[in-house]
């Protein structure tokens, strides 16, 4: 190996940061050299900023993937609760007495909740998130 001579002297911080801008984020001509000068570390670069892309890009779409995302869930929960609960309601109904009253009752209500989730949680009803965060 050769010795090429002193390395040269590292950027000031204040340098640095104003060849970088505000954001962290580099030139056009910075890239270039990079990619040039240093392969790997231009790789490396690319794909951290693709990786902060995506996530600014899930960050945005979040809001409204989530919230749909948990309610594809929880409906066969909810039909596989509402089958459970009627079906104790026929039992009780086929018991004979006071049962298909109190089976009755239990229905109702059943019914009822399970209106009142479904329709009473649409997106325009609930309230705005974003309305109630401070703002920075």
């Amino acid at each position: 190996m050769t010795d090429t001579g002193p390395l040269p002297p590292a950027d000031p911080p204040a340098r640095g940061a104003q060849a970088r801008g505000a954001s962290g984020e580099i030139s056009v001509d910075q890239a270039i050299a990079l990619r040039e000068q240093a392969p790997e570390m231009y790789d490396l670069w690319l794909r951290i900023a693709q990786e902060k892309s995506a996530t600014a890009a899930y960050v945005d779409r979040a809001p409204y993937e989530v919230p749909e995302r948990l309610a594809q869930a929880g409906r066969p929960r909810a039909l596989g609760a509402l089958v459970i609960v009627l079906s104790f309601c026929g039992y009780l109904a086929w018991l004979g007495g006071p049962g298909p009253y109190i089976g009755g009752l239990i229905a109702i209500l059943d019914l009822a909740v399970m209106f009142g989730m479904f329709f009473g949680m649409r997106p325009e009803r609930l309230p705005d998130a974003r309305g109630q965060r401070p703002h920075a």
